[in-house]
């Protein structure tokens, strides 16, 4: 009888030959992996942050659909609320700003009077400016509280001393003569080269006096009244936008906020006002009348408060 020459492993060659293979895979597979993570196929990192999240899945009480509460989002703003006040109330302006974001003071009314000193020769010839020597330091005193946002409401161009000083300004009547408003206030021609200045120049002089805001009201032809009689204006639109171009302009390298009053009309397609929404829409922000709110809803206007 023939005997076998094979032999049956010992349980320890049998366990030696085990670790080798397993040693070799182990190998095999780390390099595999670096291999991998130098071409940039595998991150260590990801891996790392997946393994977190098997092992420490998110509370039951949390299910994994709901959505988290977003805190980066930004809280939306709340309507900008000012106060109008009066210039007798100038040295109480701080206390009855109180509760508002801001002051609003009459700096050019429609009878062309300013609220303060200027030194415009053609405000002197209207006798426009204010005839308080203070009230230039008063203002800016004010417009340096810390934390009181003053704004100057400025009548654009509806200014009844600067027509009476210079009629050849105005906007005129058919028949000739400077045309007048139903409040017998007169209006001046945004197309002149003298107006244009003369309000360039105002706005420079608020600038300087610290406020942080103009606010041009009566910006654009008149819309109420006798205009049957107001003779026509070419390109109405054409040359509001180049005024307020100027305008914009002028003041770009001072720190103050350029707002404008809008109107209603303004969303039409032929705007007897000549502004345009795409005119309101290059300023700093948009004001309106309480009436006009919802036409301009566009633009989220301020409503213009009434003279405290």
């Amino acid at each position: 009888m023939r005997h076998s020459s094979y032999h049956t492993p010992s349980l320890p060659s049998r366990i030696g030959r085990v670790l080798l293979v397993l040693l070799c895979s182990a190998g095999v597979l780390s390099g595999g992996f670096l291999l991998l993570c130098g071409l940039g196929v595998l991150s260590p990192a990801a891996i790392s942050q997946q393994v977190s999240a098997w092992l420490h899945p998110p509370a039951a009480s949390t299910p994994a659909s709901a959505p988290a509460e977003d805190l980066s989002l930004p809280e939306e703003n709340d309507p900008f609320q000012g106060v109008f006040l009066s210039l007798d109330q100038l040295a109480d302006a701080q206390t009855l700003a109180d509760g508002y974001d801001g002051v609003i003071l009459p700096m050019k009314t429609a009878d062309g009077a300013l609220g303060y000193v200027s030194a415009l020769p053609l405000a002197a010839d209207a006798g426009a400016s204010s005839g308080d020597p203070d009230r230039n330091e008063v203002l800016r005193a004010l417009n340096d509280t810390p934390g009181l946002y003053t704004v100057a409401q400025v009548s654009c161009l509806r200014d009844s001393a600067l027509v009476r000083e210079e009629p050849g300004l105005s906007l005129h009547r058919v028949s000739g003569s400077p045309w007048l408003d139903e409040s017998r206030q007169g209006w001046l021609d945004p197309a002149q080269p003298q107006v244009q200045s003369y309000l360039i120049g105002l706005c420079r002089e608020l600038a300087q006096l610290g406020f942080d805001e103009i606010l041009l009201t009566d910006c654009g032809f008149p819309t109420q009244g006798d205009l049957d009689s107001l003779r026509a204006v070419e390109e109405k639109e054409e040359t509001l936008e180049t005024f307020c171009r100027q305008l914009q302009g002028a003041l770009a390298d001072t720190p103050v906020t350029l707002s404008v009053m809008g109107q209603r009309d303004s969303v039409t397609a032929d705007p007897v006002s000549g502004q345009t929404t795409a005119l309101l829409a290059t300023f700093g922000r948009v004001w309106t009348q309480a009436e006009d709110q919802e036409a301009l809803a566009a633009f989220d206007p301020v409503v213009l408060p009434a003279v405290s």
